[in-house]
């Protein structure tokens, strides 16, 4: 966007030609002025030349410079027998400059260079908003990896439940069998059995749902379950929630979002700034300097020129001042404030947003972390009582019921061990994102330079219609920043 906004500054080659053959009575005053020479009729062919360069100057003035050749002939001097006979032609010359300079409306490199600025912006802005794009589909792909591992964790802790609760089935249909056990027993361990392989069956499906969302991240078809993608990092991390003070710090340098809205307060202010500036009454200084040259040859006149005898110069002003005070600039600097306004709230709003999220996604890693210790206490304890109550159970001094009701118990804190582990990893991916430091924790930060290039590259090799195969590699495990 600015470096087209930067052809303001491209020169302009122009040239022309134009022939004139005009044919006219003369009035009283020409006949007069013509004195001597007065003719009834005055008649001219007259063929015009001129080729130059035109350019703007980064204070806004309008320059142009460039050579011009008159191929006059005409009637004046012919004699009364044939008053529209040619005598002759003469050539005219002309080289010289001339400049328009803005000294209030239009004037200065501010007022001139604003719109390179504010499309500089605009592609600052468009980038900001590929890298806020590329957090979200990737943080979306890993929440939804660490979604599969809880998903696969969870079908296998009720896997080994189901083991457990088949187990105690068996035991007590072989005391019933002896007649050392009770029918409800059996009934009680089948009653459990069952409700553990529909547990399974759940937690296998949404295992196999949670794969499928992944495999449609990177557009791949799914088919069978070994095409299927296994999540085997684990989500557990050792690092402390980062300090809130280096969180609000990196926040406000890195986020996406954040650097949007301040870009666009930027975008806003520099409008107003113009805007100020076109409201301002129209004066401009104009001056040209040139050499002239007359002679019957086209080379004749050059030579005439090139000694300098005729210079010619001007300089002057210009001054236009709408008589109703420019409606149109008054209320286009009136929308521009207001748009300020807008952008000035909208930056504050996304700077609580940030700074709410950043805090929330703390507490979350804090609260996650607490309940994974508690739920690893809970786990060590229903284990070691689990083993007793299994001792008790093979030689008949406990019910299986209580061993099952144990069992439950010790399922739900393990699925809880492994949620409040997907959980706080999610919560860093969350603060991650806010803070702007989830591609740079992966070494995937964007660079625009290297991204510009190979975006030249792209465009001057031709993208290929065909689609390329997706090539995916799952995260892999790795520390907190």
């Amino acid at each position: 966007m600015a470096q087209g906004e930067r052809g303001i500054f491209e020169p302009a080659f122009v040239a022309g030609a134009d022939y004139q053959d005009t044919l006219r009575p003369n009035n009283r005053q020409q006949t007069a002025q013509l004195g001597f020479f007065a003719r009834p009729t005055f008649a001219e062919r007259n063929t015009l030349y001129n080729a130059g360069l035109e350019f703007l100057l980064g204070t806004g003035a309008r320059v142009r410079t460039g050579y011009a050749l008159r191929d006059l002939n005409n009637n004046i001097g012919a004699s009364e027998t044939n008053s529209l006979a040619f005598v002759g032609r003469q050539y005219e010359t002309f080289v010289g400059i001339s400049a328009t300079q803005p000294l209030l409306k239009g004037g200065g490199i501010d007022a001139t260079t604003a719109k390179i600025r504010l499309a500089a912006l605009a592609s600052s802005v468009a980038f900001q908003e590929y890298r806020r794009q590329v957090f979200l589909a990737l943080a979306s792909a890993e929440a939804a990896y660490w979604d599969l591992r809880l998903a696969q964790e969870q079908a296998s802790i009720t896997a080994d439940s189901l083991a457990t609760a088949a187990k105690v089935l068996a035991d007590n249909e072989a005391r019933l069998d002896v007649g050392k056990g009770s029918a409800l027993d059996v009934v009680q361990a089948q009653a459990a059995v069952a409700s553990r392989k529909a547990r399974v069956a759940q937690a296998r499906q949404t295992a196999f749902d949670y794969a499928s969302r992944l495999s449609s991240l990177y557009s791949q078809f799914t088919g069978a379950d070994a095409a299927l993608p296994k999540a085997v990092d684990s989500p557990e991390s050792a690092e402390p929630a980062p300090d809130a003070m280096a969180s609000y710090q990196m926040a406000f340098v890195k986020n996406p979002d954040y650097m949007i809205r301040q870009q666009q307060v930027s975008q806003e202010k520099l409008r107003v700034a113009y805007l100020k500036n076109q409201k301002l009454p129209q004066l401009d200084l104009k001056g040209s300097f040139g050499l002239n040259g007359l002679s019957r040859t086209p080379d004749g006149s050059l030579s005439d020129m090139a000694r300098q005898d005729y210079p010619a110069w001007s300089l002057g002003v210009e001054l236009r001042v709408p008589l109703g005070g420019g409606i149109k600039e008054k209320n286009d600097l009136e929308a521009g404030r207001l748009g300020k306004i807008r952008a000035l709230s909208s930056l504050k709003e996304a700077e609580v947003q940030m700074l709410n999220s950043i805090d929330a996604a703390r507490r979350k890693i804090d609260l996650h972390r607490s309940s994974l210790t508690n739920a690893r206490s809970v786990v060590d304890f229903h284990e070691k009582l689990l083993k007793a109550q299994l001792d008790r159970l093979a030689v008949g001094s406990i019910d299986s019921r209580a061993v099952l009701e144990t069992e439950e118990k010790l399922l739900e804190a393990r699925i809880a061990i492994i949620e409040s582990m997907v959980m706080e990893r999610k919560a860093w991916v969350e603060l991650e994102v806010v803070r702007g430091s989830f591609l740079e924790a992966r070494s995937a930060e964007i660079d625009l330079l290297a991204m510009r290039a190979k975006a030249r590259q792209k465009l001057a090799q031709g993208f290929d219609a065909r689609p390329a195969q997706p090539t995916v590699t799952l995260p892999d495990a790795r520390k907190s920043p």
